[in-house]
């Protein structure tokens, strides 16, 4: 019977232990500020001007595009046809040059889709 309690003060003493390094463990947790919110503000468009289209070497085709932005952007694609978008590079913030990839022809070319984000 001794032994027996033996066993049980040594089993018990364990799980004091583990659970004294298990505190000492979350204890030492560092967590640094952070902050949290929900606000709202407006969303308005862009307005394009200074449009210019380039030909490519078969003068059918569109080879680049270049426009200015009222304000800075930092992404800005276009599209020809709502589907296929073409990535553009974005100067100063305003001034936007795309590379055409592909094949799009002046005659397909019925719109030009400017998708801008700040």
């Amino acid at each position: 019977m001794f032994k027996k309690s033996v066993r049980v003060l040594f089993v018990v003493a364990i799980m004091f232990v583990l659970a004294g390094a298990t505190y000492a463990f979350a204890a030492a947790n560092t967590v640094p500020d952070s902050f949290a919110g929900d606000g709202s503000g407006t969303v308005s468009g862009y307005a394009v001007s200074n449009i210019h289209y380039v030909l490519a070497a078969n003068p059918v085709n569109i080879a680049s595009v270049t426009f200015t932005l009222d304000s800075a952007a930092t992404d800005v694609r276009i599209s020809f046809d709502g589907t296929t978008f073409h990535s553009c590079t974005v100067t100063g913030g305003t001034s936007c040059s795309c590379t055409v990839t592909g094949t799009v022809s002046v005659l397909s070319a019925t719109s030009l889709r400017v998708i801008a984000v700040q």
